[in-house]
């Protein structure tokens, strides 16, 4: 394995960066702090590579092939990551990352040398995504975590064995954020009419183990809201496999929506940053969640790239996973050739009834629907677009995406899941 310290530092350690003249006694101790974690990071990293070399092949050969078959997985800055995770104790970094890799064999099978991307190990599992039951949410707390939110009502039981392939692939999302890498993340479930259909003991082991044994991330807190005579059951079988640490940082968040959200607020994270399913602001979509990923991981064809640059703004400080206003930006191209022909198909099934916004005697939501249907990949928010729909204020500075609303006083958000609904209802039409 090359070294590659340069890019350690960066990584883990954020570093002063004097202007010219002196420095002040708070400045030179962040000098010094900054000094004295690049030493441990180059020791560090060569003590860990002296215990990797002592532990005996037989017992690491996950490891040992994902080194010879995929080198640049097993860089310098994937063990690093390790090494800041163990406090720099090397012979407990060592046993963590031969952990890791023994254990992402178990999920993924061969393809666990392939990145955790959605083109390499996760190509063949983007549809359980769309199930919605974990969702990486677009901002960190207060603490500057990252969130990771479970929606068990969501689970189906024949879809158990992907939720663990999904966990992994984003805590991986996570750990691209730096400061959640260096911070960890936080656990937010949403219990509210869940039965024991919706449990399952070995993937919950699964995931609770890997969260706290393997990842290079700390699990820092777990919040499980709207609790259900359902739950001590699970509880009891939850605790027995959650770790000391785990079990002393589960926090039981219940009563009404606002009391839960002040609940939420007195641990550090904000309405703001909570799913609407919790009384939050951020509308989850598992949909616009792929299509951010497809555009960041470069999973788009040279044609698509364009259209997909357009989906992905700039990441602020706070954000990670998804973005919520990158999904609504409407693309300023319009194909006018499918403008024209998707609304002239759909005006041909229009019914002659009164028309009312966004129902489906509407032909600007027949239209977009059609555009959908003829092109997947469209956009949803280009899909309205080509219907119609005009959402002057989409790109305006200052605006609040939650704010947009289009001519009739209809929100983005509302058309976008009137959208979802027909699509979903001429899919299930078609293939009956």
């Amino acid at each position: 394995m090359s070294s590659n310290n340069s890019r350690l530092s960066t990584v883990s350690f954020p570093f002063w960066s004097g202007k010219g003249g002196s420095m002040s006694e708070e400045q030179q101790q962040q000098q010094q702090q900054t000094q004295t974690h690049e030493m441990d990071a180059e020791s560090g990293l060569r003590l860990l590579k002296v215990e990797l070399d002592n532990i005996p092949d037989n017992v690491k050969t996950s490891f040992v092939h994902a080194q010879h078959a995929a080198p640049d997985l097993v860089c310098d800055q994937h063990l690093s990551r390790f090494l800041y995770a163990e406090g720099y104790n090397a012979q407990l970094a060592a046993r963590r990352i031969v952990s890791y890799w023994e254990h992402r064999k178990k999920v993924f099978g061969e393809d666990y040398i392939l990145p955790l991307t959605l083109s390499g190990a996760m190509k063949n599992h983007v549809q359980s995504l769309y199930d919605g039951y974990l969702s990486l949410l677009p901002l960190k707390d207060n603490f500057g975590r990252a969130i990771i939110f479970s929606n068990p009502i969501k689970l189906l039981p024949s879809k158990f064995d992907n939720q663990v392939r999904i966990w992994w692939y984003l805590v991986h999302v996570a750990m691209e954020d730096d400061v959640a890498l260096r911070n960890g993340f936080v656990i937010v479930s949403n219990a509210r009419n869940t039965s024991l259909t919706n449990f399952d003991a070995k993937s919950t082991a699964a995931i609770c183990t890997s969260g706290d044994r393997f990842f290079p991330i700390r699990w820092r807190q777990t919040h499980c809201c709207h609790t259900n005579p359902v739950f001590p059951l699970v509880a009891a079988m939850v605790k027995s496999v959650l770790s000391q640490e785990q079990r002393e940082t589960f926090v039981v968040h219940n009563g009404t929506c606002e009391q839960v959200v002040e609940s939420f607020r007195e641990k550090g994270i904000l309405k703001e940053c909570l799913p609407t399913d919790l009384g939050g602001s951020i509308l989850v979509s598992p949909e616009l969640f792929i299509r951010e990923r497809m555009a960041t991981e470069g999973c788009f064809t040279s044609e698509e790239s364009d259209d997909a640059s357009q989906l992905c703004m700039r990441r602020s400080k706070n954000v990670v996973g998804s973005s919520v206003d990158a999904a609504l930006l409407v693309p300023e191209k319009k194909a006018y050739a499918q403008v024209k022909k998707a609304k002239k198909k759909a005006s041909s099934t229009a019914t002659k009834q009164s028309v009312q916004p966004g129902r489906p005697g509407d032909p600007r939501m027949n239209a977009a629907v059609q555009a959908k249907l003829e092109d997947p990949d469209l956009p949803l928010l280009e899909a309205l677009a080509v219907g119609g729909f005009i959402f002057e204020d989409i790109n305006k500075p200052g605006v609040k995406s939650s704010e947009v609303r289009d001519k009739d006083g209809v929100t983005v958000y509302q058309r976008r899941n009137q959208l979802l609904r027909r699509l979903r209802k001429e899919r299930k039409r078609t293939q009956i």
